[in-house]
């Protein structure tokens, strides 16, 4: 076998065992998805758990008059990690989002047309709105927020609103 076919052939292999790593990994990534027994699809993070569906959520912010969390990550966002290690682990944070809000994740790359109409251009994106899904003036973080900033910021919203 030539040189010429052996680096061939082995860029081929390196190739491969990259993809089929890719592939693995986005197929253990969705295993976190789950639908609840009433049709209504999640995913936890943590001690979080989020509506993936919009719609569904708004439903639910309604009748249990809470205001609504959005939050936009992509698959390969570090500040979206970060955010994700630091602030939504926070025992503090969980607190207040578990008590005061329905949390909705939002893939901004597998559900780009959604995360276009909610003007999410960069990830990590924070969207608060009130239980009708109207804006909270002020609230939206585009990019990644400190978790102290990031408590701060919550606290905040929370007193405006009681």
């Amino acid at each position: 076998m030539s040189d010429t076919k052996k680096i061939l052939l082995t860029i081929l292999l390196g190739a491969l065992i990259i993809f089929g790593s890719i592939y693995t990994s986005t197929r253990n990534n969705n295993a976190n998805d789950q639908s609840s027994n009433d049709g209504n699809a999640t995913v936890k993070l943590g001690l979080l758990t989020f509506h993936t569906n919009i719609s569904q959520a708004l439903e639910t912010a309604r009748s249990e008059n809470k205001m609504i969390y959005i939050y936009a990550r992509s698959e390969f966002c570090g500040w979206c990690k970060q955010f994700e290690a630091e602030s939504l682990s926070d025992e503090r944070i969980i607190g207040i989002l578990n008590e005061n809000f329905i949390l909705v994740r939002v893939d901004a790359v597998k559900q780009k047309s959604l995360a276009l109409n909610l003007g999410i251009s960069v990830t990590p994106y924070s969207i608060f709105t009130t239980s009708e899904g109207k804006d909270i003036p002020g609230a939206r973080i585009p990019g990644y927020m400190d978790q102290e900033s990031f408590y701060l910021h919550l606290s905040g919203i929370i007193n405006n609103e009681e």
